[in-house]
């Protein structure tokens, strides 16, 4: 076997971004993103042909919508990028390059990576989004006829109870939403429909792979870009973005144990009870504010002022979470709830910059991490309640 390396014959490649924007009718300012790699190892048919057409199909959709005259009200920036294969490198570009106006205004970022290679339905993002995700899918038929996507979905999970919801992913690394989340702290969602796979990243990732395994009619691939168009129409027209602090809250509070044992494990004496009680602010903050949107929405809306002011405290919580110098030995990772592992690119680490002082066993820094991130919980915290005053303006 020949091999020759694209680096060793041509060391320099321009790459490119495709951007398509749908401007909203009302807060043209405020962005809801979706975007997916166009670069693949091989023919890519799953990673990521199946991406990107998820992302062009449900820009046909809502551009047929606009068109129609159902212009959404916060605008729609449809992506592909190159050179995510390379390491992330086009939407990591696009990201440092147009920084300011992602961080004032872009309220999420939904990535299309591997959207569909199988009939098995996954999902993840920050915690802040995942009911909505939910709840779109609970709307969304499954390609099996057997129920909607959740349904489906919550069968193959065999959950214990009825009041438990299928587990979804933690944002670590490894695609193009690291620049958004990770750098910014941007909420973001993925979704997509896996199966038996074997072909990541090889060269059997084709055509034929596809219509003979993965989704010979190309129905999953159908209903991966409904959702993704249905994702875009609920936070491009909410009133109230519809971020859920409440689960956010409940799934750093189950992080809190492992932090607690680790500091065990090392025969320190201090606690955690600091970084505990931010979060218990945070979550009794988010309680209150959710329960004024709920009856902000159930009534006569709010003033537009007093919506502007609630929408433009609930863009900064999760901002509140990352710290602009970033991590000790990774500044470009801002996000101090979740980031990839340094020792594995692909690999979640909750709480960062706190795991990795006690990586080190460094008790001083430890103690001093663990104070900054319960700052920054409670900082958070001022923003939703900022929200929540706003929503009560009449």
């Amino acid at each position: 076997v020949r091999v020759t390396l694209d680096e060793s014959t041509r060391g320099w490649k321009t790459i490119w971004n495709t951007l398509g924007t749908l401007r909203g009718s009302e807060r043209p300012d405020e962005l809801v993103l979706v975007g997916a790699h166009r670069d693949g190892w091989g023919a890519g048919a799953s990673d990521n042909v199946s991406g990107t057409v998820s992302v062009l199909e449900s820009a046909r959709a809502l551009s047929e919508l606009a068109r129609a005259g159902q212009r959404p009200r916060r605008s729609i920036v449809f992506a592909t990028w190159d050179a995510e294969e390379w390491g992330i490198i086009g939407s990591s570009e696009y990201v440092e390059d147009d920084s300011l106006r992602l961080v004032h205004g872009a309220v999420a970022y939904l990535n299309q990576d591997g959207a569909a290679s199988g009939p098995s339905f996954g999902g993840g993002g920050s915690p802040s989004l995942r009911a909505t995700l939910r709840d779109v899918v609970a709307a969304i038929p499954d390609p099996s006829g057997k129920g909607s996507v959740y349904e489906v979905w919550r069968r193959s999970a065999r959950l214990a109870s009825d009041t438990l919801v299928p587990q979804m992913g933690d944002p670590g690394g490894g695609s193009d939403f690291a620049g958004f989340y990770n750098h910014l702290g941007i909420p973001h969602a993925d979704w997509g429909f896996g199966g038996g796979g074997g072909v990541y990243h090889s060269a059997y990732d084709g055509t034929a792979w596809m219509r003979r395994f993965g989704d010979s009619t190309y129905v999953y691939h159908a209903s991966a870009a409904s959702i993704g168009a249905a994702m875009l129409l609920r936070l491009a027209n909410a009133r109230v973005l519809p971020y859920d602090y409440v689960e956010y809250a409940r799934t750093m509070r189950a992080y809190v144990p492992a932090v607690h044992d680790a500091l065990r494990t090392r025969g320190w004496q201090f606690g955690v009870t600091t970084l505990e009680n931010a979060i218990g602010t945070f979550a009794g903050e988010a309680a209150e504010f959710a329960t004024a949107r709920e009856r902000a929405l159930a009534g006569a809306e709010p003033p537009a002022a007093a919506l502007d002011s609630a929408n433009a405290a609930l863009l900064r919580v999760e901002r509140a979470l990352t710290r602009p110098q970033g991590l000790r030995r990774r500044p470009w990772y801002r996000n101090m709830v979740y980031a990839a592992d340094e020792n594995d690119g692909y690999a979640t680490v909750v709480f960062p910059s706190v795991r990795e002082a006690i990586r080190d066993g460094d008790a001083t820094l430890t103690q001093r991490e663990l104070e900054d991130l319960a700052d920054r919980f409670r900082e958070a915290a001022g923003w939703i309640a900022r929200a929540r005053a706003a929503l009560a303006t009449r």
